[in-house]
């Protein structure tokens, strides 16, 4: 027997329609938004939740997970993710850097026995170093992290068979001279646009 939902039925205008529709059907948009406009789209054409989840292979409480947040928020809103709490890591780019060199470094070379890094073992040096390394914004940083400062530079040090090179000596001086430069770049940049609207 199914479930009796006790849920209001969505509601949506001609425009909010027409959004979702363009929603399911776009190339463009990441798979979660389609899938989610998808699922909320089903609903309000009258499939319960145990068809949806069904049909579109997706977990049963995500279609409720949904469904309620675009009840709760409405269309646009309700279907992008929740913006996490609390303040963002702030993490420079100079200790983003350190995060890269080390990751192409091998944990041998540090003292460890290990061959290649995991991540959790990247964490483990980075806060026990990080601060006689002055980069004290990594000290506190977890492996979801440091797994987008290297997917960022398309890094995975898990996957590493063999090193081909030793990493330059000076990487941290030469790296933290290219931040620099790229820096003041940006701070002239920003003082030339200022100049211009004033002189309009």
């Amino acid at each position: 027997m199914p479930r009796i939902s006790l849920r209001p039925k969505l509601s949506f205008t001609q425009q909010e329609l027409d959004y979702l529709t363009k929603l399911s059907r776009s190339r463009n948009q990441t798979a979660s938004i389609v899938e989610r406009s998808k699922i909320v789209l089903l609903s309000y054409q009258g499939k319960n939740d145990t068809e949806i989840s069904r049909d579109l292979k997706v977990d049963y409480k995500t279609v409720r997970e949904w469904i309620k947040r675009v009840l709760d928020l409405g269309v646009k809103e309700g279907l992008v993710d929740k913006s996490r709490s609390g303040r963002p890591q702030d993490i420079s780019a100079e200790s983003r850097a350190w995060v890269v060199s080390l990751a192409c470094m091998k944990p041998k070379d540090l003292g460890y026995p290990h061959e290649i890094w995991t991540q959790r073992l990247l964490v483990e040096y980075i806060r026990e170093n990080c601060i006689k390394e002055k980069h004290p914004d990594l000290s506190k940083i977890n492996q979801g992290t440091i797994s987008k400062i290297l997917n960022a530079s398309k890094i995975k040090p898990h996957k590493i068979s063999c090193y081909i090179a030793k990493v330059d000596p000076d990487f941290d001086q030469k790296a933290a001279n290219v931040l620099n430069t790229y820096r003041e770049a940006k701070r002239l940049n920003e003082k030339k646009e200022k100049k211009k609207k004033l002189k309009l």
